[in-house]
């Protein structure tokens, strides 16, 4: 399933996450998990699917770029 990019804010305090156990509330990239991702969060982005509620995650630098290049359509 794809997800939609809903909006890219800053990265946001633990509390922002659904998940307080999840690894964006953690201080990790939801994209690589921590570890092996040791780079820092760049950035919080919501997404979207049609199967689930908004979904929270925290991203490195790759991570928030890997996500664009999946909206755009290079990969899914």
């Amino acid at each position: 399933m794809r997800s939609t990019i809903v909006e890219i804010l800053a990265p946001q305090p633990s509390s922002w996450y659904k998940n307080p156990a999840s690894t964006a509330a953690k201080g990790g990239c939801s994209q690589h998990g921590t570890p092996p991702c040791h780079d820092p969060i760049v950035a919080s982005v919501v997404l979207a699917n049609a199967l689930s509620e908004n979904i929270q995650l925290a991203v490195c630098r790759r991570g928030l770029d890997d996500l664009k290049k999946g909206q755009a359509g290079e990969h899914t």
